[in-house]
């Protein structure tokens, strides 16, 4: 960060000259003048000073969100850099759900482990749009979920299917719903819980069409419960009369946490694999890659 900058920056967070040139290493006199300097170059007084110390003006407050935000996109940059460094190295960040986690992506990287002790590795949760998202932007190097349609072409990712599943609906033992014959007439009665649900800040990574039908798809009218972690949602469907649309990949696991298998999508399938960005890949992610593919299809 410029020395400018630093030197605001610490008086706005300490509240004092005095303060913030112990924290900065410097004499008093030269960081007031310094601070001065910058107020003339503004054109604008930053601080009010007081007898114990300094306040921000209005005009200081602009200018510290402004400084704060460089500070946020210096620290972001040094991060990515490192990152960089660590990936060239043999790091790998995986994307994945927490079901195709508990179905075989924790057998893959536990090989994976076995493998490349010395590759470090970080891994994030959530849905397939969210990590389509941190893919295109290089925060992680793959993820593993359904295959999305209206992609951007300007994207260039790539899909290594894996394989096709069914989608179930998941409730409470005693739900209303198990008494009744016609469940797909009735389930609009009963709140929807959606686990780890698509956001539309990640609709930027599809077409025109693509986040039309997300949009469309948004428009709910039932209630809805919205959950980032699988595990809140099986308590959340526990204590209330909430239907779980969720894979029918884990309904022994989801049946030895508490939840009957109401319904069961027949007639509709799902594909899921793998998604990386086009071109060459490191070879640890390319053995995680292979590790997961067999792990998924054993």
């Amino acid at each position: 960060m410029d020395k400018q900058y630093r030197y605001f920056y610490e008086v706005a967070r300490q509240g004092s000259i005095k303060a913030a040139a112990d924290k900065l290493f410097i004499s008093q006199p030269s960081l007031t003048t310094a601070i001065k300097k910058l107020e003339q170059q503004l054109g604008a007084d930053l601080f009010i000073r007081r007898s114990k110390g300094v306040e921000l003006t209005e005009y200081g407050w602009v200018y510290f969100r402004y400084v704060q935000e460089v500070q946020e996109k210096h620290n972001q940059m040094i991060h990515q850099l490192a990152d960089m460094r660590m990936r060239s190295g043999g790091k790998v960040k995986l994307g994945v759900g927490e079901a195709w986690w508990n179905c075989f992506a924790a057998d893959a990287m536990q090989a994976f482990c076995q493998q490349y002790p010395a590759s470090s590795m970080h891994i994030e949760f959530g849905n397939g749009l969210s990590m389509l998202h941190h893919l295109v932007n290089d925060d992680i190097d793959l993820f593993v979920g359904h295959e999305i349609n209206g992609i951007n072409s300007r994207y260039r990712v790539r899909f290594i299917p894996l394989f096709q599943e069914h989608e179930a609906w998941y409730v409470r033992p005693d739900h209303p719903l198990l008494e009744v014959k016609e469940v797909e007439e009735h389930a609009h009665h009963y709140p929807l819980l959606k686990v780890t649900p698509d956001h539309a800040r990640h609709g930027d990574v599809l077409t025109e069409e693509g986040a039309e039908l997300f949009t469309v798809a948004a428009q709910e009218t039932r209630v809805i419960y919205e959950m980032d972690s699988l595990s809140a949602s099986i308590d959340m469907v526990k204590m209330s009369d909430a239907i779980m649309p969720y894979t029918s990949k884990i309904a022994e696991e989801l049946a030895e946490q508490g939840l009957v298998q109401l319904w069961l999508n027949k007639d509709q399938l799902g594909q899921v694999g793998i998604y990386t960005k086009v071109g060459t890949l490191t070879e640890p992610t390319t053995a995680l890659i292979e590790l997961i593919t067999k792990k998924a299809g054993a």
